[in-house]
Order: C-alpha cells, then sequence, then structure tokens
C-alpha cells in the first residue's frame, strides 16, 4: 500500500556489507570463518552453511547530450543532497544496466533516452560498496523536468560544469572523460 510506503535511510543503507549479522537464508547469527580455496575471512552461517560474499552493488546512469551540452540534476534526497549528477541509480535485481539508465532518466527527470555507447564503469573511492556504469544518451522525447529527486535540471557545456558542486567522485570522473572526448572530437 502507497501508506507504507518509506524512503530509503540511506546512512543506514551505507552499513551494509560491512555489518551483516545474520544468514539471509535462515536467520542465524553469522561467524567469521576463512573460506577455501581463496582463504579469505568471510561471514559464514554455522548452521546451514550460507557464505556472505560482500560484493558492490551496481549503479546505472546516463549523460544525456543535446546540442554539446550534458543535462544534470540537483539532488533533492540523500545522499549529497544540492549537489550536481547525473540521472541514475541502482541496478534492479534481474535488470539489464542499460535499462536501468533508460529507466532511472525517465523517474528522475521525465526524460526519454536512447543510449549511446558505454562511457565507461567507474568506482566511487569514497563509498567502493558501488560500481557505476555510465552510458552516453540522446534525449528522444520528453522534457526535462524538476522531481522529488531532481530540484533543479539543466544542460551544461563542458566549459560550465561546476566542478566544485558535483556529488560524486564517479560523477567528476565520468564528466572528465565525456569533456575529454568531446575535446578530442573537436
Amino acid at each position: 500500500m502507497e501508506d507504507d510506503a518509506i524512503h530509503a535511510n540511506h546512512h543506514i543503507q551505507h552499513r551494509y556489507p560491512a555489518e551483516v549479522r545474520f544468514c539471509a537464508l535462515c536467520g542465524t547469527e553469522m561467524e567469521i570463518k576463512v573460506v577455501l580455496p581463496d582463504r579469505k575471512r568471510q561471514r559464514v552461517c554455522p548452521k546451514c552453511g550460507f557464505v556472505f560474499f560482500a560484493s558492490p552493488k551496481l549503479v546505472s546512469g546516463c549523460l544525456a547530450v543535446k546540442d554539446g551540452k550534458v543535462l544534470l540534476l540537483k539532488r533533492g534526497i540523500e545522499p549529497e543532497v544540492g549537489a550536481w549528477t547525473f540521472p541514475g541509480g541502482f541496478v534492479e535485481f534481474g535488470e539489464p544496466a542499460s535499462e536501468t539508465a533508460i529507466r532511472e532518466t525517465a523517474e528522475e527527470v521525465g526524460l526519454n533516452v536512447r543510449l549511446g555507447r558505454l562511457l565507461g564503469v567507474y568506482t566511487d573511492v569514497k563509498n567502493a560498496k558501488a560500481q557505476v556504469v555510465v552510458y552516453l544518451a540522446e534525449p528522444i522525447s520528453g522534457e526535462a523536468r524538476t522531481t522529488e529527486e531532481a530540484t533543479e535540471v539543466r544542460y551544461f557545456a563542458p566549459g560550465e560544469i561546476r566542478w566544485n558542486t558535483l556529488a560524486f567522485t564517479s560523477t567528476v570522473d565520468a564528466l572528465a572523460e565525456w569533456c575529454e572526448s568531446v575535446k578530442a572530437a573537436r
């Protein structure tokens, strides 16, 4: 029901996977054990044997480019409220990263895009819990608009990007790579 809807508490979410304590399969408190063959210490359930292999979450987004300018949004939600980034979000289980980039762009700014080439895969060194897949894209319908997640939307030429107001290291890295590709194409 919509009445029971909540916002995810990103401060709590960022405690994953470091603070996982109980088995996802049977609920037993997990223990740290050396797991073969790589001999790494992992959380293991002493009851059912489930091994919790911590791995990063996959995020996907796109740089929607129109008339040589890239669409950025000012974040309306945590983390990094008020900072600028491109549309993107977590890949849902079973969803291709490319579809996530398209879906998140439509949800966050109301813009339908056609994906182009993969720009790159980025790791935010401040938050290695996520790997960010970024595509280049072109708008095909709709107009970029504000939403709860995007309090402001705007297209920026490479020279207009406000580098000190960007949300994440991965945002900086993807935009820097895009700017370099624009410069190289001239």
